[in-house]
């Protein structure tokens, strides 16, 4: 009897470090990552854009083109388009892959994030 026990904790004892060592990727392909957070840090911190006090807290979604060949822009969660005025975020210019603003008097220039998010 104590040589079964013995031998199942020797047993233990192996297979622990192997277990530890093993460490899980998540291969992506250009879908989200399920294992991160929705809500969190990487977020941006206005829900809107009429709480957005800096570029940081801009979040391109999308840009489309519309019927009338105009281009809409997905922004923080909100459908705009060239001229619109919210809070302090003004849309200045859509291209098909940015879109330049207007915050609190400065310009700048916002990219529409890659699919499947930043290359390596």
């Amino acid at each position: 009897m104590k040589r079964i026990v013995l031998g199942c904790l020797l047993a233990c004892l192996i297979m622990v470090p192997m277990a530890e060592s093993q460490v899980f990727k998540y291969e992506s392909r250009g879908k989200r990552d399920p294992f991160v957070p929705l809500i969190g840090q990487d977020k941006a911190a206005a829900a809107g854009l009429i709480d957005v006090t800096s570029v940081e807290d801009i979040r391109i979604e999308g840009i489309a083109l519309r019927a009338d060949g105009k281009r809409t822009a997905i922004i923080n969660g909100e459908l705009t388009k060239e001229k619109d005025k919210i809070g302090e975020v003004e849309v200045i210019k859509i291209e098909p892959k940015s879109v330049t603003l207007l915050i609190s008097g400065k310009e700048f220039k916002v990219k529409l994030p890659e699919e499947g998010g930043p290359k390596e």
